[in-house]
C-alpha cells in the first residue's frame, strides 16, 4: 500500500500527510515563527505565539477525530507512532485529497460533517467567548 499525499512523499512516512506538519514540534515552530512578527499583529509575543500555537495544534487533533487516513504524529521527532481519538468519537468524515473527489457527493458530506462536528461548535463556543468578554468589560459577574 504505497499512498501517497500529493507531496510526493509515502503517507505513512513522517514527512508524509499528518506527519511532521501535524507535531507539537512543528506548531510551536509555527508559534515562534509567527509570533516574531508580533508588532505587525499590535498584540504581545505571548499572546501571539499562545494564539498560533492553539490554532496549529487544534488542526492535528481535529485531524484525530476524523474517521479514515492514518493517525496523527503528534509527538514527532520523537516518535512516528500516529494517534487517534477513541473509535467511538471518530465522528469527522475524513476528506478526499483530491480537488476532483472534493468537489462531489462526498465532498458535500465532508462539508456536512465538518458544519455538525466543528464549524457549529466552535462558532457556539466563539460566541460564548465574546459574551463573556463583554459581560466582564462591564464589571458583571458571571456564574
Amino acid at each position: 500500500m504505497s499512498s501517497r499525499f500529493t507531496s510526493g512523499f509515502p503517507t505513512r512516512a513522517d514527512l508524509g500527510h499528518r506527519g511532521f506538519s501535524h507535531s507539537l514540534v512543528f506548531a510551536a515552530v509555527v508559534g515562534l515563527a509567527g509570533a516574531a512578527g508580533h508588532r505587525a499583529l499590535r498584540t504581545g509575543f505571548a499572546r501571539a505565539f499562545l494564539f498560533l500555537l492553539a490554532a496549529t495544534v487544534s488542526h492535528g487533533v481535529l485531524d484525530a477525530f476524523t474517521d479514515g487516513g492514518l493517525g496523527v504524529a503528534f509527538l514527532w521527532p520523537w516518535s512516528g507512532e500516529r494517534y487517534w481519538a477513541p473509535a467511538a468519537l471518530r465522528v469527522v468524515e475524513v476528506s478526499p485529497i483530491s480537488v476532483s473527489r472534493f468537489l462531489s457527493a462526498r465532498g458535500l458530506a465532508v462539508l456536512a460533517s465538518e458544519l455538525c462536528w466543528i464549524w457549529l461548535p466552535a462558532l457556539a463556543v466563539g460566541l460564548i467567548l465574546v459574551g463573556v468578554r463583554r459581560a466582564r468589560a462591564r464589571g458583571e459577574t458571571i456564574g
